[in-house]
């Protein structure tokens, strides 16, 4: 049984007429009986009922009519969403997050690619850039926009944006009219973190420890917006891209010295077979220029 068989049965039993089903289908009146009669055979009973002027359909044939017509309109239906995958007019992908990219970087983005692709969905999963990694490659999500760690030797990555890194203290704190600050000036600082999982973290913690400093961590979140509040309550002092801190009330963001950055991209796993819908956005981000 194939599905040429199924539409020439279901073309005869409309018309009534193997002629008009041969006419309406452009091919031969044998070539339709002989299809419809190895169908029957395949089945084991007969489907029409050639005795008559017009074609009618057995008792068996009525009840396979119905099965016929739903397998033919759920094949086209398979075809047309198909045909709106390939022609990116349907599609899903999955997307890893970090909240600090999601609060500045991924708005831009995702608004301007929607512009391009209205009918594209993307699940977001917001997590730390190491976590987010990780995802790409245990191969949870399809692509990640994160902060590049220093290597990526198994991931594709295209950069998006350079950040200035620096230190965000309240309006009030005795540094804050520093034209710069130094690591050296903030060993006594209490300052803020990102979670275990975050690479701005690391990054942090690391130039800590390149000068021989052991910071004093007085609180670790997975919210940018949370950080940015606790700074300016004067919990302690963070470290945050320059872009991210535009206008913050009672906030101050002073450059580090020397300067310190931060690469922003996205990556995905190479040779792995993504949804168009995720090619398209990798596409689009190929093309993309961040407005800082």
């Amino acid at each position: 049984m194939d599905i040429r068989e199924l539409e020439y049965f279901v073309t005869v039993s409309e018309l009534k007429n193997f002629t008009a089903a041969a006419h309406k289908l452009h091919i031969s009146q044998p070539a339709i009986s002989k299809a419809i009669h190895k169908l029957e055979e395949e089945l084991g009973f007969q489907l029409l009922d050639r005795t008559q002027k017009k074609v009618l359909l057995t008792e068996e044939g009525v009840v396979f009519l119905s099965l016929a017509e739903d397998i033919l309109a759920r094949m086209a239906a398979a075809q047309n969403t198909m045909i709106e995958y390939k022609n990116l007019t349907r599609g899903t992908f999955r997307i890893a997050v970090p909240p600090l990219l999601g609060a500045y970087v991924f708005p831009q983005l995702f608004a301007d690619f929607k512009k391009s692709y209205p009918s594209l969905e993307m699940s977001v999963i917001e997590d730390g850039s190491s976590t987010a990694v990780d995802l790409v490659q245990q191969e949870d999500v399809h692509v990640g926009l994160v902060i590049l760690p220093p290597t990526l030797t198994d991931l594709h990555s295209h950069l998006i944006t350079s950040q200035e890194i620096v230190v965000c203290l309240p309006t009030d704190h005795p540094l804050s009219s520093q034209p710069f600050l130094t690591f050296e000036q903030l060993k006594d600082e209490p300052i803020i973190l990102y979670n275990e999982g975050f690479v701005l973290r690391r990054i942090i913690l690391d130039e800590y420890a390149k000068y021989g400093l052991v910071p004093r961590v007085a609180l670790s979140t997975n919210q940018f917006q949370t950080i940015k509040a606790l700074v300016a309550k004067g919990v302690g002092i963070s470290f945050l891209p320059k872009n991210s801190i535009k206008v913050v009330n009672h906030v101050t963001k002073i450059p580090l010295h020397p300067h310190l950055f931060l690469e922003m991209g996205l990556i995905w796993k190479p040779n792995k077979i993504l949804p168009l819908a995720c090619k398209a956005f990798i596409d689009f981000v190929n093309e993309f220029e961040y407005v800082k």
